[in-house]
């Protein structure tokens, strides 16, 4: 008997040891060297940061059996996306602007797929595409922004919808320089400080060096750059619209308006039907431009009629501003508004309809016209309206030619260097409104007219033509916000 449980015994142990050594044994469904099937998982992260301008590049990470394949939805502008087949996939290029990013991924296996939005937070200036500009004519921040019942709309009204620069000046003296300072960076000369009355082209000796023009001279050899230039090579628009340009024929055309190269400039004094002023328009300055005759006549334009009325000798297809605003295909990228003679604030009393003062005309111009640029498509869309002054007239008997942002003398043939007594324009102050600005605010930094030429040029993505490539200071993110 005790040999026979004895016996069992061990057989039960035998079989015990058998049953251990088969449930050690490896499952046919995880032999050796076979991972189990899986769906895929991300696992890079879901946040990025770059700058604008800057080249950026991420890369994309998956953990899934077998290897996932990755897929990206609409890309932003600059970006370009490559799936590398093991797994992970790189997303790199440039972004033109300052804002966050959201990018959808996907990624895919046989066993099921699953989505990501990878947030992508740049650094930069906003996407602003669409830039009007007012310059209005010889006031002073003390007389202007600092005395707002002197003109309430300009100073209370306007800096309440966006951001004020009480620190910005002009760079010379008298009005001509500072227009064509403000879209080319070319500084003041002894010609465009007497506001050019005589239209001479400079010295054929005279060239470039370091990109500034040399000796004195009042329309601009054709391979001297501006704004205009450098936007329509990159494929952008822009326009002139100028106030009364064309209401009288015997003065200039309605067009391209511009005296004949050597000559006299006829519109120095409005007349009752004419306040439009050569030297209020930068345009026709640089032979690059008024030799182009097509593109001139079409870009060099009137201002018009808020109702979109042009003078009657204007070619027709012709538009103002108040046709332009209507879409946002039709309003140009790059938008300069000079006023008459009037309604800029320089003439007081007036030749034509005059209110009680020069900054009540100035009121009545503004008042009329910034409510259309705001509520234009292409404004609440992505733009910016910048009203500013020229050059800070005289305090008392003395010219205020104070300068900043590191204004250096202009060429060395000019005698008269930056400004009448140099160097630069005065104080004027500055409002910038966009939907990108915060309204009410108010900016200390200095700037002056190539801080808005940078400006501009960096929101285009523009190399710094002129002065405005040694400028101190531009709009940045003091300013704006994503």
């Amino acid at each position: 008997m005790m040999r026979t449980i004895r016996k069992i015994s061990i057989s039960l142990a035998a079989v015990v040891a058998v049953l251990l050594v088969i449930t050690t044994l490896p499952s046919p469904a995880r032999a050796s060297g076979t991972k189990p099937l899986s769906a895929p998982v991300f696992t890079s992260k879901s946040a990025a940061k770059a700058k604008a301008h800057t080249p950026f590049a991420f890369t994309v990470k998956t953990k899934a059996n077998p290897t996932a394949s990755i897929a990206v939805g609409p890309l932003p502008p600059g970006l370009s996306f490559a799936d590398n087949g093991n797994g992970t996939a790189t997303l790199s290029g440039t972004f033109p602007f300052g804002e966050t990013q959201t990018i959808a991924l996907t990624a895919s296996n046989t066993q099921g797929s699953t989505p990501q939005t990878l947030s992508v937070v740049v650094k930069g200036l906003p996407g602003i595409r669409h830039v009007f500009v007012i310059t209005l004519e010889n006031k002073g921040y003390n007389e202007t922004f600092g005395t707002p019942a002197n003109d309430p709309y300009l100073a209370s009204t306007l800096p309440s919808q966006g951001a004020l620069l009480k620190n910005y000046y002009g760079i010379g003296h008298f009005s001509n320089d500072n227009y064509i300072g403000l879209i080319s960076g070319q500084p003041p000369n002894s010609s465009t400080q007497a506001d050019c009355f005589g239209y001479a082209n400079f010295p054929l000796a005279d060239g470039l060096v370091n990109g500034i023009q040399q000796g004195a001279g009042c329309v601009y050899p054709s391979n001297v750059p501006s704004l205009p230039s450098q936007l329509t090579s990159a494929g952008f628009s822009w326009k002139g619209y100028l106030e009364d340009m064309g209401n009288d024929p015997s003065r200039e055309s309605a067009t391209c308006g511009h005296p004949a190269v050597g000559a006299s400039d006829p519109s120095f004094v409005a007349t009752s039907t004419d306040g439009y002023a050569t030297r209020h328009n930068p345009f026709v300055y640089f032979h690059s431009i008024i030799d182009n005759t097509a593109v001139c006549n079409s870009q060099v334009v009137p201002l018009g009629t808020t109702g979109g009325i042009l003078p009657a000798g204007t070619p027709a297809g012709v538009t103002g501003l108040a046709t332009d605003l209507q879409s946002i295909s039709t309003t140009p990228n790059f938008s300069v508004i000079s006023p008459n003679l009037c309604n800029d604030g320089h003439d007081y009393p007036c030749k034509n309809p005059t209110g009680t003062s020069a900054l009540a005309n100035i009121d009545t111009f503004l008042s009329t016209w910034v409510p259309l640029i705001e509520n234009s498509p292409a404004f609440k869309q992505d733009g910016l309206l910048e009203i500013t002054f020229d050059e800070a007239e005289a305090v008392g008997s003395a010219t205020d030619a104070t300068a900043c942002c590191g204004e250096t003398p202009g060429p060395a043939a000019n005698s008269g260097g930056n400004g009448i007594t140099g160097p630069g324009g005065g104080k004027v102050g500055t409002v910038l409104i966009s939907p990108f600005i915060t309204p009410g605010g108010v900016v200390v930094k200095k700037y002056n007219h190539y801080s808005s030429l940078a400006s501009i040029e960096d929101l285009f993505g523009l190399p710094h033509l002129g002065e405005a490539a040694t400028v101190t200071s531009n709009f940045d993110k003091g300013i704006f916000h994503n």
